[in-house]
């Protein structure tokens, strides 16, 4: 009887210390669950657009060299902000960049290094060239994107903030996580330096990516370009979904004007052939 009475205190006390256990983790020895509504880290996209970036922000790229903003202007501008510490979004964010790049570039409207290039920044102060360059390696940009695809982080600090509150991004570091809560967005800056375009979602449709670099240079597009500049102004950007649209409105009015000019030349036509039949009646 002894024997079994203790053994029986014993498996009692293990499934007390079990069951406070159980009520401690469920009591706050675990970190909460984050939560956060996605809307807040949307880009004010409205109040954005034309926003001019400073050409004194200098960059040093994963290679150690430094540039500033300024050395960009000429041709339109992709510009992702990104941190390097990140084993989820932001590689997935700039590598779905690289897949739709692919497709526009087959497309044959743009090509990367003519028409444009590509800035991905680190907004986190602890990156530095060595990050950006494993960062640059795990995208495996291809090599005819290489030239003119930079990964770089700031030269000073203090650019970080002036940079991303002029483009409306937001971040916040999350201790319980152990990461960043940030925006999500490809910024199109124009040959001038200027916020084009914003698109704020993994862009799938090659088309979307080509129309929003065409927009973004369209004051450069020449003559020889007469298709190029038809297509971007058949299409229109939706802020609502974030993706372009056919023009609608444009097409409507075309179509209200061929209608015109055809009764026009309809009308004129018969009162042609009345003057005509006129005259061959008097004679």
């Amino acid at each position: 009887m002894y024997t079994f009475g203790k053994h029986r205190a014993v498996v009692m006390a293990a499934a007390l210390i079990l069951f406070f256990a159980a009520q401690g983790s469920a009591q706050g020895f675990r970190p909460p669950e984050s939560e956060l509504d996605p809307a807040t880290l949307l880009v004010d996209e409205i109040n954005v657009l034309g926003t001019k970036l400073d050409g004194g922000l200098t960059f040093v790229g994963s290679d150690g060299k430094e540039f500033s903003m300024k050395d960009l202007r000429g041709r339109p501008v992709i510009m992702v902000l990104s941190y390097y510490s990140c084993d989820g979004f932001c590689p997935a964010f700039n590598g779905d960049l690289k897949k739709v790049l692919d497709k526009a570039q087959a497309l044959k409207n743009v090509k990367i290094g003519k028409d444009f290039s590509v800035l991905t920044l680190s907004f986190d102060k602890n990156d530095n060239a060595s990050s950006a360059e494993i960062f640059s390696k795990s995208l495996g940009i291809p090599s005819d994107m290489k030239g003119s695809w930079y990964v770089a982080t700031f030269k000073d600090h203090e650019d970080i903030k002036k940079l991303t509150s002029n483009v409306g991004f937001k971040f916040f570091w999350s201790p319980a996580d152990r990461m960043f809560f940030h925006s999500s967005a490809y910024y199109f800056i124009s040959p001038e330096g200027r916020v084009l375009r914003i698109l704020q979602s993994q862009v799938s449709d090659a088309r979307d990516m080509e129309l929003a670099i065409l927009e973004s240079k369209f004051e450069q597009l020449k003559p020889a370009d007469a298709g190029n500049i038809a297509m971007s102004m058949c299409y229109s950007y939706n802020f609502k979904d974030g993706k372009y649209r056919l023009n609608y409105p444009l097409f409507v009015s075309f179509g209200s004007l061929l209608t015109g000019v055809a009764a026009f030349l309809f009308a004129a036509n018969i009162q042609r052939k009345k003057v005509k039949r006129g005259k061959e009646t008097k004679i």
